[in-house]
């Protein structure tokens, strides 16, 4: 499919998103549930009329990444890993489509509040983009707008294609730790899991900061 035809296709079907949350917005309380802990319980409420900013997030993002290549610097390098990026578009657009529907099936009683399935699917789902993207970051080309952007990467074609092949490892591990802690939530609790998450991202991001660096003093060969 040509990316014309790509950003068509989903830029419809998120106006049949927005359409279809316009048909249920009477039926919402003048507050609503539009924030959730890892344990499910309902920690954040807010004006009905957010639940349409949430339902219009989708097509936002997708002009954004219409737009942002077009005035990436590198911008020909897309064309190298074109199928890559779209993928993540269509992955990223389903995504955010999928969960601003989170308020309405709590407010109608089709997700319990306290049950962990909110933060299970959520963080399941970034844990499997992770894992997808990581199998797929050593082909993106240089860029300012995806992969591993260290100041190093930026500035060498050699550097970029080291610290994105270890980013690629890196995301796996911090995709299978996600997935790892939708398993086990129950036994870890919500501290335990937050600390499984968070550690993942943050030691990975810095991870991958400091062996670009390491590349660019070559210490890593």
């Amino acid at each position: 499919m040509k990316n014309n035809s790509l950003y068509w296709v989903l830029g419809g079907g998120c106006v049949v998103n927005f359409a279809a949350h316009l048909w249920f917005y009477p039926s919402l309380p003048q507050v609503i549930p539009i924030h959730w802990g890892m344990d499910g319980t309902v920690n954040g409420w807010g004006p009905r009329y957010v639940s349409l900013i949430l339902a219009a997030l989708p097509l936002l993002m997708l002009i954004l990444m219409r737009v942002l290549p077009a005035a990436d610097p590198k911008r020909q390098n897309y064309e190298k890993f074109s199928g890559i990026y779209r993928g993540f578009i269509i992955g990223i657009t389903v995504f955010m489509a999928a969960v601003s529907w989170l308020t309405e099936l709590s407010v109608f009683g089709l997700l319990p509040d306290g049950d962990s399935l909110v933060g299970n699917i959520i963080v399941g789902s970034v844990g499997l983009l992770f894992l997808l993207l990581g199998n797929y970051m050593p082909r993106i080309k240089q860029n300012y707008y995806m992969g591993c952007k260290t100041p190093w990467a930026l500035a060498d074609e050699h550097n970029w294609n080291r610290t994105n092949r270890m980013g690629g490892i890196v995301f796996v591990v911090m995709g299978l730790l996600m997935l790892v802690s939708c398993l086990f939530s129950g036994l870890l609790g919500t501290g335990g899991t937050m600390v499984l998450i968070l550690g993942g991202i943050f030691g990975g991001t810095g991870w991958i900061y400091l062996y670009s660096f390491l590349v660019f003093k070559g210490i890593m060969k």
